[in-house]
């Protein structure tokens, strides 16, 4: 069994970034039964990001793999550090990811970077995938740019990107001071695009399961 884990960087459960999630599920599950999918929410857990306790860069450090430090994130840094393939998934604010994302980023992967000579050693290198839900009409963003040639980095080639832009925020625009959104547009975008956000989703879930059946 192959295991995919999403890390659910988002705070609702049951918005946008959560359907491009169960797309993305969707699809990876498609290729058979030898792919397991579990998904992560980070608001569910009790952390913060890195504790600069300097242990990962002890000489003969036993942390090389995973954050020393012991709260809530140990299991799933475990986990994401040693599955086959994984998603990071957020909505965008101020054209970044989560807080709990970026945290989340911090502690996995600053014990895979050498202050010896600077290169990066995970202990996979797996396919990776980003999923990006935001009000924004477009996801060329610099921030968000950094942030997969960082991931990349590390796995060895960039991420996939997939991105739903110009998503509802909330349900009923009516009951909040959000006067520069047209609910018009809004429903045409969505009429639109949403579909087709979800469709790349599962296809991307679909190619990853698909390259990690073959890389092993």
């Amino acid at each position: 069994m192959k295991k995919i884990v999403i890390i659910d960087g988002g705070p609702r459960k049951n918005m946008n970034t959560a359907a491009m999630i169960g797309a993305f599920s969707d699809g990876a599950k498609s290729v058979g039964e030898a792919i397991e999918v579990k998904r992560i929410r980070l608001y569910d857990l009790d952390y913060k990001g890195c504790y600069s306790c300097l242990a990962c860069k002890l000489k003969d450090s036993k942390f090389r793999d995973v954050c020393a430090y012991k709260d809530g994130l140990t299991e799933t840094l475990r986990e994401t550090a040693y599955a086959d393939g994984v998603v990071f998934a957020s909505p965008i604010y101020y054209s970044r990811v989560t807080g709990q994302m970026e945290s989340f980023i911090e502690r996995l992967t600053f014990p895979w970077l050498s202050y010896n000579d600077y290169s990066l050693t995970p202990p996979k290198r797996i396919p990776a995938a980003v999923i990006y839900t935001m009000n924004d009409p477009t996801a060329e963003r610099r921030s968000l740019q950094s942030l997969e040639i960082l991931l990349g980095g590390f796995y060895g080639e960039k991420p996939e990107r997939v991105a739903a832009c110009n998503t509802y925020q909330v349900h009923n625009y009516d009951l909040y001071d959000m006067k520069s959104f047209s609910t018009e547009k809004k429903e045409q975008w969505r009429a639109e695009h949403w579909e087709q956000d979800l469709r790349n989703a599962y296809e991307a879930g679909r190619r990853m399961a698909e390259k990690i059946i073959e890389i092993n």
